[in-house]
């Protein structure tokens, strides 16, 4: 290596550093055109999925995919599908906002058309099985009208509803928000058939049911879908002689939603760029020529101060992430600031070990005045970014 100039040795540290921003861009989703929502349908009513709550789930976009699926019901499930009252239920989304990581705000109108032989002794209408404050949850009816020898009833709705969500590759992750739907009396649910009312909609487009003026602030709503999910209950409701445990197919308005990145990215990666290259910084200025840590102003402790004060800086940006995300595991992002910390360690060891060292003992750093330290920073700091990059996403 002693044969070797620095300036190649410098443009082989960038070279291995700018092949590291290749591999990190390169798996980002949504800059190269990759599908972020995890979401892809066919026109049999199968789909792959990477989202872990559809897991059991079945998308239907249109009559053709609602029949094809309803074919392939079962036992009791296929009776319902036979003989029970079909009511095409549609949505209107007005706003969406989120109260916390695992509560929705949703406000809108939802629709039912009830056919002229619905039995009277059956209340029409629908609940949010999983709407967090009852008291605080509007459904009121707004218009009741005959359509085309069917009854047209519709609501207003504001409901928040607390569900879980995988932020695992924030800020590039991309989620399903959804509306669960149960007839309003739970008494005749084997008698009721929720289905969508596809005639409603220009369903030839990703996304609608969506008022053109719906706010649209760190997610971007991607696509909307109906959809049957397979629930498993571990109860017969203190229905006696009915099983316990059991599987209902209960009726879904979904929102795919993809974050705003840009916004993420500016708040998050910018600075830890910045504090990456003030260590680049200090790790330049370690020397044992006099003049040039003259010129440096380079001491011990002045760069163990350094170093700890960036430290608090990322530190509370690491909190503010964290707080975002506190039943959830660690996010994508959150691997960036545990390398930050790992390089602020190593960064205070560098000046500190290079002041007190024995050039017998630290050969590697004393080899071309603290070279190889200076040259191994970007390749070493991009490339565990771009490892953790590969795994995460």
């Amino acid at each position: 290596m002693n044969s070797v100039s620095e300036s190649t040795l410098w443009w082989l540290s960038r070279i291995l550093s700018l092949a590291a921003i290749l591999v990190i861009v390169f798996e980002w989703p949504g800059l190269i055109g990759q599908d972020a929502t995890g979401i892809k349908i066919t026109d049999s009513a199968e789909i792959e999925i990477k989202d872990e709550k559809l897991r059991k789930e079945v998308i239907v976009e249109n009559n053709k995919m609602l029949r094809s699926y309803l074919n392939k019901w079962t036992g009791k499930d296929r009776l319902k599908a036979d003989s029970a009252y079909r009511v095409p239920t549609g949505f209107f989304i007005q706003s969406l906002s989120f109260q916390s990581s695992n509560e929705v705000n949703f406000t809108g109108h939802i629709w039912q058309k009830i056919s002229k032989d619905f039995p009277d002794y059956i209340d029409t209408g629908f609940d949010f099985p999983e709407q967090v404050n009852s008291s605080g949850t509007e459904i009121r009816e707004l218009y009741c009208d005959e359509v085309n020898d069917t009854l047209l009833k519709g609501w207003y709705f504001d409901v928040t509803v607390r569900q879980v969500f995988d932020y695992s590759k924030y800020p590039f992750d991309s989620i399903t928000a959804w509306l669960r739907l149960w007839p309003r009396d739970f008494n005749y649910d084997d008698e009721i058939l929720l289905v969508p009312d596809f005639d409603a909609y220009d369903m030839t487009k990703p996304t609608f049911g969506l008022d053109a003026d719906i706010v649209n602030t760190e997610w971007n709503i991607d696509k909307t879908f109906f959809s049957y999910h397979e629930n498993e209950y571990n109860t017969n409701f203190g229905y006696t002689g009915y099983p316990v445990d059991d599987t209902y197919r209960e009726f879904y308005i979904n929102l795919g939603l993809k974050r705003n990145m840009i916004d993420a990215i500016i708040l998050n990666l910018i600075p830890l760029f910045i504090v990456a290259l003030l260590l680049f910084a200090q790790v330049m200025t370690v020397t044992g020529k006099k003049n040039l840590s003259d010129k440096f102003g380079f001491n011990t402790s002045g760069a163990i101060a350094t170093c700890s004060a960036l430290f608090f800086i990322v530190l509370l940006a690491h909190i503010q992430v964290r707080q975002q995300f506190l039943n959830s595991p660690l996010v994508y992002i959150e691997y960036f600031y545990l390398i930050m910390y790992l390089f602020i360690l190593l960064t205070a060891l560098n000046a500190y070990s290079f002041s007190i060292g024995e050039q017998k003992t630290f050969n590697f750093m004393f080899f071309r005045d603290n070279l190889i330290p200076k040259l191994a920073f970007w390749p070493l700091l991009l490339w565990m970014m771009a490892l953790a990059t590969i795994i995460v996403l």
